[in-house]
This record gives C-alpha cells, structure tokens and sequence, in this order.
C-alpha cells in the first residue's frame, strides 16, 4: 500500500485481514491498527484488526 496513509494517525498503519461475518462476510481488505482507525473499522464492519480473520496467520 505505497503512499497510503491513514487519516486517522497519518501512518502506513494498515493490516490486510478478512471479514469474519455480517453483512460485509468475505470482504478483505486493509484495516487500521491505530487505535482511532480502529474504531472507525469497528463502526463500519463490526471488526478491527484484531478480530477480523488474518490470512497469514498459520491456524494450528
């Protein structure tokens, strides 16, 4: 994500999750890690970071 800054915080602060559930289920995209970010993630998908779906993240 070259050049893209939050608005939030002014930083590269993104993460590429997946959205678990709801409405937009199967979404992936970039969310926030600030914690401004994260609300407004929280806002609009009912996740952040750190409880949407990480695909890189190896499940045991």
């Amino acid at each position: 994500m070259a050049g893209a800054y939050c608005k939030y915080c002014g930083h590269r602060c993104f993460v590429f999750r997946i959205i678990p559930d709801g409405p937009d289920k199967g979404w992936a995209g970039h969310l926030a890690t600030c914690a401004p970010g994260m609300e407004h993630d929280r806002e609009e998908t009912g996740h952040d970071h750190t409880t949407a779906i990480n695909p890189l993240q190896n499940s045991v």
